[in-house]
């Protein structure tokens, strides 16, 4: 018996040499060694013929025989008859049906728990008696040290395999260049480190409230389709929370424990690390541990891997939008498809510009700007953005089903405008990847043209500018000073000095070609008094309404909104707090 504790500190060896000392000693047909692991008693070694059962043979510790003298910790004896003992279990494949006898004896820790069970059979006519039941004892009580050293040695061992491992995945995960790299390699290291049936990662939706896959392995694993079982897993990220069974998000797999792993970073919750033990087998302490490690190396990877994709990506965003501005529509197109954005298949081009008598120098807008930024990169399942720190321009991939879809973006961008004191303007809608310079010009003059029209904030599609696309680009130095500018600024400053809006009424009159009564509904008066209104601008301005060329007079005054000639006569007047009135 000392040869034996003294021949190997591994377990396998050792509890094998037990079986074939007892077995020599008691004359009995099998002998089993089961271990409590994670509260259960799993079969470490087993008589040669019964070798193929060694670690498939499990039991709680209210199961069987074993599982009372486990519990108790007190030796059992059963002379003949064992399989009639209610407390039996019957394994088939331990064939227990042929055997007489039983001994079943624990074996103590120094710390006086139980820490696995000798069991002995015996066919009939062979029974076994007290001695043997007295030999049994007093071999669990030499052995239960060894054993207990040999378990250490093997947790060290394995621990030591495990850092190994460990150290191998850090290696490779560090390697990989994307998400979608990492993933796979987290997946299957996960899997191959706890020994686990299944194994997936999830990446934490920007707003919290959903999960997407990054990675499974094996590759072939289902999603989760059950909105239930993400939202318990979205609660392992609070701890304590409780989590679907394994079968809840695997139903197909034969799994019987799930382990769920936030992925953190920084404080930043990023994703979740879920992985599924095979049948009969679950996750122990190690086990978690390991996944901690995992998740942590997951989580800092994937964090670099998304700074480095941000960079890169504006990196090549900007070089889109330079390219863009120069009119180089084949360089710009080339851009656009690294990040995605298809130029053959309908798009918009955006800019955005501050409203409301704003700078794009400021720090508020430039706040405002990348709140913007983020909202636009929402609105299109593919978007280019950049968000300052001057204007925020962005191409939106609307996809084959762009004309459907403009409408909506339209509304959207008019909301995002007015929340965050914004002018953004749209271009028309294109299919060719030849027009993108053209469509980023056109967003360009709509934006423009916006901070003139649109007062706090709001949105404006090119398509609607009108007339004010042939004046955008005039400078205010080479605007025409003639009559039709002469009798405008009259105007303005009129409305500033009375707070007025007889430059309004004029432009409404001149929009619906000289009908009083269709200006007078657009204004919400009565049509006499518009005609006041009319009289009172011919007598200021010395303009013949029925007589004059009304089209410069209506081009005068759009260069004038375009100029900002209203706005800067408010200020001069009532100061700027007043401008947000126009």
């Amino acid at each position: 018996m000392i040869n034996l504790v003294a021949s190997s500190i591994e377990l396998g060896p050792m509890l094998q040499g037990i079986v074939d000392l007892a077995t020599e000693a008691t004359d009995c047909h099998a002998c089993f060694i089961y271990l409590l692991e994670a509260g259960l008693l799993t079969m470490r070694a087993a008589s040669p013929v019964y070798a193929n059962a060694v670690g498939m043979v499990q039991m709680r510790l209210d199961e069987g025989l074993t599982g009372w003298v486990a519990r108790h910790k007190a030796p059992e004896f059963i002379r003949e008859g064992a399989m009639a003992d209610p407390r039996m279990k019957f394994f088939p494949v331990l064939e227990e049906e042929r055997f007489q006898s039983m001994v079943a004896v624990p074996i103590i820790s120094r710390a006086g728990e139980t820490i696995g069970v000798i069991v002995l059979h015996t066919e009939a006519p062979r029974e076994f008696t007290e001695d043997t039941l007295k030999l049994l004892v007093h071999i669990a009580s030499l052995v239960s040290g060894a054993i207990e050293n040999a378990q250490l040695y093997d947790q060290q061992r394995r621990r030591v395999d495990a850092l190994t491992s460990l150290s191998g995945l850090a290696q490779e995960v560090a390697t990989a260049d994307d998400a979608g790299e990492i993933g796979r390699a987290v997946t299957d290291g996960t899997r191959r480190l706890l020994g686990a049936q299944v194994c997936q990662l999830y990446r934490l939706d920007r707003d919290g409230g959903g999960l997407t896959l990054l990675s499974s392995s094996p590759d072939a694993t289902p999603e989760p389709e059950a909105l239930s079982a993400t939202k318990l897993l979205l609660a392992a990220f609070d701890g304590g929370a409780s989590r679907p069974p394994a079968r809840t998000l695997w139903p197909e797999l034969e799994v019987s424990d799930l382990l769920v792993t936030p992925l953190v970073s920084g404080g930043e919750r990023l994703g979740l690390l879920c992985a599924g033990a095979p049948a009969r087998r679950p996750f122990t302490g190690e086990d978690t541990e390991m996944a901690r490690a995992i998740a942590h190396l997951a989580a800092i990877a994937i964090k670099r891997a998304e700074l480095i994709e941000g960079l890169t990506n504006a990196n090549i965003v900007k070089d889109l939008f330079e390219a863009l501005a120069a009119g180089a529509s084949t360089f710009a197109a080339t851009k656009a498809a690294e990040v995605r954005c298809d130029l053959a298949r309908p798009f918009l081009m955006l800019c955005a510009e501050p409203a409301g008598g704003r700078e794009q120098g400021s720090g508020a807008w430039r706040a405002a700007a990348e709140a913007l930024g983020r909202d636009v990169a929402e609105l299109a399942g593919r978007t280019a953005v950049e968000a300052g720190p001057g204007p925020v321009r962005a191409v939106l991939a609307l996809g084959t089903r762009g004309a459907e879809r403009i409408e909506e973006v339209a509304r959207a961008c008019r909301e995002l405008g007015r929340r965050h004191g914004a002018s953004i303007g749209l271009s028309e809608l294109h299919a060719s990847a030849s027009e993108c310079a053209r469509a980023y010009r056109q967003a360009l003059d709509a934006a423009m043209i916006g901070r003139a029209l649109l007062g706090p904030g709001g949105a404006i599609g090119y398509a609607e500018v009108g007339a004010y696309r042939y004046l955008v680009h005039i400078a205010a130095e080479n605007a025409p000073h003639d009559r039709m500018r002469a009798a405008v600024d009259r105007l303005i400053e009129y409305d500033a000095r009375r707070r007025t809006s007889l430059l309004d009424t004029l432009e409404r009159y001149l929009a619906e070609r000289r009908s009083v009564i269709e200006s007078a509904r657009e204004l919400f008066i009565h049509p006499n008094t518009l005609r006041q209104r009319l009289g009172r601008i011919e007598e200021l301005t010395g303009l013949k309404l029925d007589e004059d060329d009304l089209l410069s007079l209506e081009l005068a005054i759009k260069l004038a909104r375009l100029h900002g000639r209203p706005a800067e006569a408010v200020a001069r007047h009532h100061g700027p707090r007043d401008l947000a009135s126009l």
